[in-house]
């Protein structure tokens, strides 16, 4: 199948594939990519706190 980062499309396609074994295989990866990287809403709500806090700054 390949590397695919298991977020929103790719998950939504194997969904819609209505492939049992894709699905597996995605929801497999899904959770491989968390246990090695984590949860990436808790890092995206960091980097747009990161973000804000700098655009604060500049205006």
């Amino acid at each position: 199948m390949g590397i695919m980062t298991p977020y929103g499309a790719a998950i939504r396609e194997a969904i819609a594939s209505n492939d049992l074994a894709k699905m597996k295989a995605t929801a497999e990866q899904a959770k491989n990519v968390i246990k090695e990287q984590g949860d990436i809403s808790c890092a995206l709500i960091d980097l747009q706190e990161a973000i804000d806090k700098l655009e604060g700054k500049l205006k």
